[in-house]
């Protein structure tokens, strides 16, 4: 590691949250060329432009004269099309990646980006190359993100398993193997046990220390063996295993049982009703007796000495309240997956968090009671009150194997986590860290009768009846709620008196705008207005129906973006505000490729509003100059509270 690398490193360790967020923020203004391309990267990505971002992207490759600038574009343009799942991208991945290795001696660099090269062939069907690269970097670089990609490339099922336990040799752990009897009816994944057995020696540390792992269920008779055995087989013996039923449909709850019967470790509690996994976390804290809490989901494998790593850390340094440990993603069929990470396959687990139960539960109290995305708030929670060194990342490899399915909840397209966050982790990311630098108490009760903060519908224990699968509003309102000014005064004003007075049901939709920095968050006025029920955020995955769509910034419309909620509205309008005191209108380059990207987001032709009878002068002025909006025409804006009734109304 460079001297460069570790500075770096260091910096990154050292610095909190809300200091990374800041530099994050201020980079663009700083004008610095990684700042811009990063900014391109997650506009591209993050906020979903994925056209216009990787258009913009690909320019700046062509634009710049540096070599060094040259390659670190490349760079981000080769794991953006190895990210995506055609062959044609895996080609121009390769090409980039040429770009990248070409005279690099950096192990670090050659090392990711070699694997993503490997990957890239075996997309398109060149198996035995990407072996023979893996290969070879394996002879060159004593690396498990490595040896997890050399697996990758194996045909057959032992040899994956060789691949693994180079893995564990690496950081000195038990080595697994695959059950032949289990292999007649189960997925190699749930074929994997360890391949020798170890005991621990019963002393006072062992007998003294006891760890609660919560399991939350729901519907997991198929999975639940493989990670419920998992925990039964850890080195340490001194646990409570609480296994939480969420209102399952199918056996799970008999499987556990037969599971009970015979091991007295563990507790089975049915939950009254669905309410998602972290409430039926809370209904196990709220049982709990261990001196340390950790968490194993329903469908994901252990290694078994996972539980003894982390609370020895914790039992031999006092000084740290919690701990994580690190994991991999894995198919059924022992197949390792990125999720999007740039060349690696092992990343710190944040459900694998393990805290002392006493301390923590007395500051903290419970987990936000959500649906999903609730790992990352609780730790930050810790961060807050306890500081960001009172937790340890330990470096301890793969300790537990995420299942990579469709089922998964990280796995899923709309409300996963593929490495970035967007929609509705994006959303709850926003709400709670505004949450936690404005609240002088950040203790959450269980039951929680009442919300801190609001959050998307998606992400609520209690889930709204839907008409057809769409939640119906009044009134939705799309802009860059970013911006402070997305709303004018009067527009707020009616959107009170529409709640508070008439009991309308409105909806925000957060629509970005290209050319804002991309970093920014919700301006605090929407966020306060959503906070106190005037509106609800209405996020990606979403589908809604509405009387009126309103966009109220024009320029959101510019650029087509990914996370855009689906929405049947009966109505849409496109707002032009500004000011006749001389402020320059915010006009389309051609009305009607705004109004064709209005009505494929949001299901009907817009129709078009002047804010005052000068502004649509000047419109009228602008259309006779511009070709493009030869086609343009106004009405007069009535205001929110006086939009004509629609059909359906």
């Amino acid at each position: 590691m460079s001297k460069i690398t570790q500075v770096k490193k260091a910096l990154k360790e050292n610095l909190t949250k809300e200091q990374k967020e800041l530099i994050k923020k201020v980079l663009p203004f700083i004008g610095l060329p990684t700042a811009r391309v990063l900014g391109m990267k997650h506009k591209m990505q993050n906020l979903g432009f994925t056209e216009r971002g990787q258009a913009d992207l690909e320019a700046f490759y062509n634009r710049t004269s540096s070599p060094k600038l040259k390659k670190y574009i490349a760079w981000q343009l080769a794991v953006w099309h190895t990210n995506q799942p055609t062959k044609e991208d895996a080609k121009k991945a390769l090409d980039y990646l040429e770009v990248v290795l070409k005279n690099e001696v950096r192990p670090e660099v050659i090392r990711r980006a070699t694997i993503l090269t490997a990957e890239a062939f075996d997309r398109l069907g060149y198996t035995d190359k990407a072996a023979e690269i893996t290969g070879y970097l394996a002879r060159r670089q004593s690396h498990p993100d490595v040896y997890l990609a050399a697996a990758n490339t194996e045909q057959e099922l032992e040899t994956r398993a060789d691949w693994m336990n180079k893995v564990y040799r690496h950081y000195k752990l038990m080595e697994v193997e695959l059950d032949k009897d289990k292999m007649k009816s189960k997925s190699p994944y749930d074929s994997l046990v360890p391949s020798a057995k170890k005991t621990l020696v019963e002393n006072e540390r062992l007998l003294n220390n006891k760890v609660t792992v919560i399991m939350p269920v729901y519907n997991a008779e198929e999975v639940i063996h493989s990670s419920l055995a998992s925990i039964q087989a850890q080195t340490w013996t001194n646990l409570e295993i609480i296994v939480v039923d969420d209102k399952s449909s199918d056996k799970t709850v008999e499987t556990v049982k037969n599971y009970q019967d015979k091991d007295d470790r563990i507790v089975l509690i049915e939950a009254p009703e669905n309410g998602g996994p972290y409430v039926a976390r809370n209904l196990a804290l709220e049982q709990a007796t261990g001196d340390f809490i950790t968490i194993n989901d329903a469908d994901d494998w252990s290694h078994p000495e996972k539980i003894e790593k982390q609370v020895l850390h914790l039992i031999n340094n006092t000084n740290y309240v919690g701990n994580m440990s690190e994991q991999a993603r894995m198919t059924e069929d022992l197949t390792f997956y990125r999720r999007n990470r740039e060349g690696e396959y092992i990343f710190k687990n944040m459900s694998s968090f393990m805290f002392r139960r006493e301390k923590v539960l007395e500051k903290l109290g419970y987990w936000d009671s959500v649906r999903f995305a609730g790992d990352s708030e609780f730790i930050y929670r810790v961060y807050k009150i306890f500081g960001e060194q009172a937790v340890a990342e330990l470096q301890s490899g793969p300790l537990s194997y995420q299942r990579q399915s469709d089922n998964s909840l990280t796995g899923n397209e709309v409300f996963g986590l593929p490495n970035f966050k967007m929609g509705a982790r994006r959303e709850y990311e926003m709400a709670h860290d505004d949450h936690h630098q404005s609240a002088e108490n950040l203790y959450y009760p269980f039951p929680q009768t009442e919300r801190p903060f609001a959050v998307p519908e998606p992400m609520r224990p209690v889930r709204e009846e839907n008409q057809d699968g769409f939640r119906p509003f009044d009134i939705i309102v799309a802009a860059d709620f970013r911006n402070k000014n997305a709303l004018r005064k009067q527009e707020i004003d009616s959107l009170i008196t529409l709640s508070r007075k008439e009991g309308k049901r409105l909806g925000f939709i957060q629509l970005y705008k290209y050319t804002s920095s991309p970093y920014k968050d919700v301006d605090q006025l929407y966020r306060d207005l959503v906070n106190v029920g005037v509106a609800e955020m209405i996020v990606y995955g979403e589908k809604v129906t509405c009387d009126w769509l309103v966009v109220s910034e024009p320029s959101t419309l510019d650029d087509y973006q990914k996370f855009v909620p689906e929405v049947k509205s009966r109505q849409t309008a496109i707002l032009i505000k500004g000011s006749s005191k001389g402020q320059t209108l915010e006009l389309p380059d051609n009305s009607r490729n705004t109004e064709e990207r209005a009505e494929s987001y949001f299901g009907r032709k817009p129709l078009w509003f002047a804010s005052d009878t000068a502004i649509q002068n000047k419109i009228d002025q602008a259309a006779k100059r511009k070709n493009g909006l030869a086609n343009l025409r106004t009405q007069y804006w009535p205001g929110l509270e006086n939009l004509p009734k629609t059909d359906a109304e």
